[in-house]
This record gives C-alpha cells, sequence and structure tokens, in this order.
C-alpha cells in the first residue's frame, strides 16, 4: 500500500500478525517509580512497598530502546515488528484490562512478554480504523506471571488540513456516569506531560510536541497521556481506600484531554468489592470510564 492509500476492510491480512511475540529483559527500579511519584506530586514510596498499580508502564516502552534516528515522524518506533505498518499514521492507547496477580518488590527483574492478539481494520464515518491488542505478561524470575494486561491500541488516517480539532469531543461523554462519592482535580501542565512521556521513553510527539500536535494532528493542544490519566484515576480511588489491595483494573479511552485544561478523577462504588471510575471535564465531559475490583 502506498502511504495515501487505506487498508480496505475485508481485505487486511491479520494472519502474518495474530500470534506474533515480543520478549523482553528489565527491572522495576526504585528510582524511576519514585521519579514518578514527584512527577505526580505524590510522597514517595516506602523503602520496601511493592511497586504501585499500573507503575509497570513505566517500562513499557523501554527495552528496548530503539535509536533516535529510527524514529518515525510521529516519534514512535519503526512499525512491522508486533504493529502491522498499514498507512494509518495516527495512533492512541485505547484502553487496557490489567490483572494484578503477584506483588512486585522495588528493583525485582522482570520479563515482559507481549503477544498480539488481535488485528482488525474497520470503516466508519470517521474513515478507516486500525485496531491492534496486545497482551503483556510480565513475568518474575520464578516464571510465575505478575501482571497480566491488555491494551488496545486504535490507528487513524492522517488529519484532514481542514478538519476541525477535537476540542469538545469531550461532550459526547456527559451523563454517562454516577455522582462521584470521591474526586479530585488535576490541572497536567507541560512540565507534568513532558516527566511522564521521560520517565516512560513514550517518544509520541503529541504529547510534548505542540506544533506538531496542532499543525499535524489536528489537536488544540498537547494531549494528555491515556495512561498518566488512567494512573491518576485508579490513585484517586487508592487515596479514598488506602487499605484496598487492587486486584483488577480497566480502563477506556472516549475523547481527548489536553494540557494545561482541569481534569477531575472520580469514582463512585459498585457493589462489594467493585467501583467505577472516570476522568471528567469540569463540564461533565468524560475523556476515561474505568472500573476496578479490590479486597
Amino acid at each position: 500500500m502506498t502511504p495515501s492509500e487505506s487498508p480496505a476492510e475485508g481485505a487486511f491480512d491479520p494472519a502474518p500478525w495474530v500470534g506474533r511475540e515480543e520478549r523482553v529483559r528489565t527491572r522495576a527500579t526504585r528510582e524511576t517509580a519514585a521519579m514518578l511519584e514527584a512527577a505526580l506530586d505524590r510522597a514517595a514510596p516506602e523503602p520496601d512497598a511493592p511497586v504501585a498499580p499500573l507503575r509497570h508502564w513505566l517500562w513499557l516502552f523501554a527495552p528496548p530502546a530503539t535509536p533516535t534516528a529510527a524514529l518515525g515522524p510521529d516519534g514512535h518506533p519503526p512499525r512491522g515488528t508486533l504493529i502491522p505498518d498499514w498507512p494509518l499514521p495516527r495512533r492512541m492507547w485505547a484502553g487496557s484490562t490489567v490483572r494484578f496477580l503477584r506483588p512486585v518488590a522495588p528493583d525485582t527483574p522482570l520479563e515482559r512478554v507481549t503477544r498480539v492478539v488481535s488485528a482488525t481494520v474497520k470503516h466508519g464515518r470517521s474513515g478507516s480504523l486500525g485496531f491492534v491488542e496486545l497482551r503483556h505478561h510480565w513475568l518474575l524470575d520464578d516464571g510465575g506471571c505478575a501482571i497480566e494486561d491488555l491494551q488496545t491500541v486504535v490507528y487513524r488516517e492522517a488529519a484532514a488540513a481542514s478538519a476541525a480539532a477535537p476540542a469538545t469531543a469531550a461532550a459526547a461523554g456527559a451523563g454517562l456516569s454516577p455522582a462521584a462519592v470521591w474526586t479530585r482535580t488535576h490541572q497536567p501542565g507541560p512540565a507534568l506531560l513532558f516527566r511522564y512521556s521521560a520517565l516512560t521513553f513514550n517518544t509520541h510527539r503529541i504529547h510534548y510536541d505542540r506544533p506538531y500536535a496542532t499543525a499535524v494532528e489536528g489537536y488544540p493542544d498537547l494531549v494528555v497521556h491515556g495512561p498518566l490519566m488512567a494512573t491518576l484515576m485508579l490513585d484517586a480511588f487508592r487515596d479514598a481506600h488506602p487499605r484496598a489491595r487492587v486486584r483488577h483494573f480497566a480502563f477506556r479511552a472516549t475523547s481527548p484531554a489536553f494540557c494545561d485544561r482541569p481534569i477531575e478523577c472520580g469514582g463512585a462504588p459498585d457493589g462489594p468489592g467493585r467501583a467505577r471510575l472516570w476522568v471528567r471535564s469540569p463540564g461533565g465531559g468524560e475523556h476515561l470510564r474505568g472500573e476496578v475490583e479490590f479486597d
């Protein structure tokens, strides 16, 4: 396919991609986890405390560390290993479902095993969309799985030069969540977006390169990372339930949030050991929705 072509629904063959696997050795470094807590304005973790929920995303993008010269126009590594090389240049972390099976102590060696579960193309009013599901297993040295994470990534066509920026897309989710029982307000600024990108080794330019984000991808400003909002959303739950042990967490992105605009991370009980979570704009529009199960 040439860059101007879109993959046709039904014509795309997922067979060469499904089942592909990547195995990477890494370490849940104490210093990196502590730097994230500082970036989030949270207290440093206790010396012997397990790595907090969702901090495993710190080590998702590196290793392996792609040389800068090999990065693509959007800042991401080249496709073709796990991600189809389809002509859909825009991407978004659309959601994850995470099971926390065993605690991870600081500085624990880990092996991340990533497998492609599915790769599909769909068409709608917004054009062609490519969906990739990746299942990550974070294994301890004894072979046991500490964390299982099913990640969904969505790929979209290039933004048209005349396309309206999706500044008000969050309003579509208004009214879908109940009244908050706990909430915490954040205003992610460029320093936080930069720090989160640096700590996760995420070189996607929509999070730190404002001219690229606005002129190339059509956003009104820098885009707040989906996993950053998911982390803030789960942290708000943990602050409201300091004795809870998170067993399962899932989130789905519903609309982007942008730099220097306030977001409200809230939630409400949804039965014994369960809660519904969300990230909203002050006007009620929804950016993320999620759920958590806990002991």
